[in-house]
């Protein structure tokens, strides 16, 4: 299937009037197409895929992130980062193509006992204005925001960090709300010595040792340009400031 993008007009009108909008949030199919009356609020584009079929969630804790990260981003692992930043497309994905998985996953009715829902709404179904959280917080932007920062082709399963990345919430967060989390040398570095230490090793990292090393992390990059490290150098380097965090 081709992916398509929801119009920028058709955007900004969905995007400035969830308030309005807010009880379709709530219906049980997709409702663009009624809403816009027209053809012209979509369009295709070049990107070509095979057709996603995501893990519905099972329960409020059991929400099969990994395994729909690994079919989103084996589906889309070819697409660049200015593709990937196209709100346009994410948008039409979270309000068409993936209408019920958006439905169980980040239902609506528990936004509307909360203030201001449609700030929910916004996060989750369209991108932020912080720009550096809009891809890990998008509904389905996240999956393979995900992947992109884990997938490493030289371990004999790719998405092994993958499963690190999301073993812990704060993990992920810590981690990918970080300035350095757009270079996937830092982050799969980062992963790899929690594997080492926590899979290997058997010795727990804990919340508090993990904020300290990305403390640590953001710090070296005020002194060091950590661009232009390669893997290896960063690894030794996160690997000695954990081992000292570990002492």
């Amino acid at each position: 299937m081709n992916l398509n993008y929801i119009s920028e007009d058709s955007l900004d009108d969905i995007k400035s009037n969830i308030k309005n909008n807010i009880l379709k949030y709530t219906e049980d199919e997709p409702w663009l197409a009624e809403y816009f009356g027209t053809e012209g609020w979509h369009f295709p584009s070049k990107i070509r895929i095979e057709e996603i079929d995501l893990h519905m969630p099972a329960s409020s804790t059991v929400h099969y992130d990994l395994e729909n990260t690994k079919k989103v981003y084996a589906a889309l692992k070819d697409m660049t980062l200015a593709q990937a930043c196209d709100e346009r497309m994410w948008v039409y994905l979270s309000h068409q193509t993936f209408w019920n998985y958006m439905r169980k996953r980040w239902s609506v009715e528990t936004y509307l006992k909360k203030d201001k829902p449609e700030e929910a709404i916004k996060e989750r179904y369209f991108f932020m204005s912080n720009k550096g959280r809009a891809l890990v917080r998008h509904g389905i932007a996240r999956l393979w925001w995900y992947g992109h920062v884990s997938y490493d082709e030289t371990r004999t399963d790719p998405f092994e960090l993958t499963a690190v990345l999301l073993s812990k919430l704060d993990i992920a967060q810590s981690l990918l709300e970080r300035v350095f989390s757009g270079n996937r040398d830092i982050t799969r570095a980062v992963l790899a010595i929690l594997y080492q230490k926590e899979k290997v090793e058997q010795i727990p990292v804990t919340r508090n040792v993990f904020r300290s090393l990305m403390m640590y992390i953001n710090q070296l990059g005020g002194v060091t340009i950590l661009d232009a490290l390669d893997r290896a150098e960063l690894e030794k380097l996160i690997g000695a400031k954990l081992n000292a965090l570990l002492a």
